[in-house]
């Protein structure tokens, strides 16, 4: 008997990992087809996971009494500290992330997390996940950033998964990034960066801080640049929402899909090769690293100029110092957040300003 094909279970969400239990667990498992009936969890042991603004998660390994059901599942709940939990459900990022998982996971051809189970709570913004755990893979550090090899085989899978929704209908929760032109990320950013200026002004370099302050009055001309063809972005597509396994056979795991959106492909692209390399070696390595994502968009079928993908790929260079500058004042405050934030910051400004990207915002 064959086993049963993978299902996300619609579960009820609720606000404290605490009360993940073996029964619940086991419950949810076997609906989703990851045990069998009469299989059962007898024990768990769960440890806080990662380093998320957003969300909190929460290990779970498994003891089984019968039956070879997974050894350990990964639990997403929102965020503990209270102002990073409210913008969460405010900016609308855990319904997002729910239903990205429930309708669209499952087909991307983009290695993700298995999702078991999902639930979102209307009223209360609560949300629970409950994922395929991915050890043994490492996860990325903002910090350090990752190789070119590393950002390479992100994007072959990025152009592949975007060529799946490349100029095509998409479900009515999920969100066009420059549908109001530009009015509410851009009052997102000129209300946050004076306040980030002064926070990190005496950890960034002038020519970041001045990157910083010139986008302000042209920050609009970003969004509004937007136009089709439009698919699917992850948003935050940055080394500390990568988990990498090792290997003959490399791979990148893409997690934390709370900013998923629709808008032009090439904003993930140059996000993630901006905000995970240094400059130094983004900059001898940049021209190959396009190449390779345009090529990877035409062998999936995507019929799209080399010009016209360049030119939208320069314009957002923006996307993630808009990123950095929001996120930064919008969720709990760390060193190794401040540390990241700073990091962040200096690599988009460069990025920005090698690819000379104010000029084409009006």
């Amino acid at each position: 008997m064959s086993a049963p094909a993978p299902v996300t279970v619609p579960v009820r969400p609720f606000r404290e990992p605490g009360l993940v239990t073996p029964g619940r667990l086991t419950e949810v498992l076997v609906a989703a087809g990851a045990a069998a009936p009469g299989d059962r969890v007898d024990a768990v042991t769960a440890t806080p996971l990662g380093l998320g603004k957003l969300g909190h998660n929460v290990r779970y390994e498994l003891a089984w009494a019968g039956g070879s059901g997974p050894a350990s599942v990964v639990g997403k709940f929102p965020a503990l500290d209270e102002r990073s939990r409210h913008t969460g459900q405010g900016s609308d990022a855990y319904r997002r992330e729910v239903a990205f998982y429930r309708e669209l996971a499952g087909a991307l051809p983009l290695p993700v997390p298995r999702c078991y189970a999902a639930g979102y709570d209307e009223s209360s913004g609560d949300f629970v996940l409950l994922l395929g755990d991915a050890a043994p893979a490492r996860p990325g550090d903002q910090l350090t950033g990752c190789t070119v090899d590393e950002v390479a085989t992100v994007l072959t899978g990025l152009a592949a998964a975007q060529a799946v929704h490349w100029d095509r209908p998409a479900p009515g929760w999920l969100p066009v990034r420059g549908a109001d032109g530009g009015r509410r990320l851009g009052a997102a950013y000129r209300l946050t960066a004076g306040a980030f200026a002064e926070r990190f002004g005496d950890l960034l370099s002038p020519a970041a801080l001045g990157v910083v302050e010139a986008l302000r009055t042209r920050i609009r001309g970003w969004v509004r640049a937007d136009r089709p063809p439009l698919t699917l972005l992850h948003g935050d597509l940055r080394v500390d929402n990568l988990l990498f396994t090792d290997g003959p056979q490399p791979a990148v795991t893409v997690v934390d899909w709370q900013t998923v959106q629709l808008g032009p492909g090439p904003s993930d692209a140059a996000y993630l090769v901006g905000g995970s390399l240094p400059t130094d070696v983004r900059r001898a390595r940049e021209a190959e690293l396009f190449a390779s994502y345009h090529d990877a968009l035409r062998a999936a079928g995507v019929r799209w100029s080399r010009d016209e993908c360049w030119r939208s790929y320069r314009v957002n260079t923006v996307a993630g110092l808009h990123m950095t500058v929001v996120g930064a004042m919008l969720v709990a405050r760390d060193g190794r957040g401040d540390a990241m934030f700073v990091a962040m910051a200096e690599r988009h400004a460069a990025h920005v300003t090698d690819l000379d990207a104010l000029t084409l915002l009006s």
